[in-house]
């Protein structure tokens, strides 16, 4: 199997509908699944699984109300792809994306992620990558995980999502698993179009306390490469500097 989209979903039927019509057109072609984790309450999640059984290649498991991180930790477990996208209730497939150029990429990338870009839901607004000097260490947050998509194995190399934090899970990956031999792509066209009125957009002042948690949790990582990085520039300028007077 070559991907697996793993949806995250609670208590919010039309969003996680809305997520599941947009991934159809990947979801007709054989090797991609979508698997929906839901937390809904009674009532609503029976409506949930009736609506994932109506559809083709979608595969649905309740789990109990335990966060974000867990629910994503459910889906690994479940997974048999090779890619992982995580693509929560809410979310969309973006309108313009060509599922065979998609599962090309897949198909063909000797990458461990592919990052690109996404779409704001409610202003349209298509949020694009930063430039390559600011890119990483990723200490402002930009990298999108609506817009990620990751090798399965990567997890098995650097461990789960940590659930102690209930919404930089995604955030503290990227700096555990970027900081080591991982290789990334990056491409310049937006793939989802994300709903703004999930937990990352309306709480911000929780994001940013767990943020700074995950930067002290892995400051001495980015001390090392901050001072790798200088001594990479200093032995640059000596080799040309050197050969310069050749």
């Amino acid at each position: 199997m070559l991907l697996d989209i793993v949806t995250v979903t609670k208590d919010d039927l039309e969003g996680v509908a809305n997520t599941i019509r947009s991934t159809g057109g990947l979801r007709m072609t054989d090797g991609v699944r979508q698997v929906i984790i839901d937390s809904s309450g009674e009532g609503i999640r029976e409506k949930v699984k009736e609506l994932a059984c109506t559809e083709i290649n979608v595969d649905y498991v309740w789990q109990a109300p335990s966060g974000i991180a867990p629910a994503f930790n459910k889906g690994l477990s479940l997974s048999r792809a090779e890619w992982v996208w995580f693509l929560n209730g809410g979310d969309k497939v973006h309108r313009e994306v060509e599922p065979d150029k998609i599962l090309y990429l897949l198909s063909e990338s000797r990458a461990d992620a592919i990052i690109f870009e996404y779409q704001l839901m409610d202003s349209e607004k298509r949020i694009k990558h930063p430039p390559m000097w600011s890119m990483w260490p990723p200490i402002n947050s930009w990298i999108p995980h609506p817009a990620t998509l990751t090798r399965r194995n990567l997890y098995a190399q650097y461990g789960n999502f940590n659930e102690s934090l209930e919404i930089a899970m995604d955030y503290e990956f990227w700096m555990r698993s970027f900081a080591k031999e991982a290789v990334v792509d990056m491409i310049s066209i937006p793939l989802t179009e994300y709903d703004t009125s999930g937990i990352s957009s309306t709480q911000t002042a929780k994001t940013s306390r767990e943020a700074v948690r995950v930067i002290r949790m892995h400051i001495w990582t980015l001390i090392k490469i901050w001072l790798k990085n200088g001594l990479t520039m200093f032995t640059a300028w000596y080799f040309f500097s050197k050969r310069s007077k050749k």
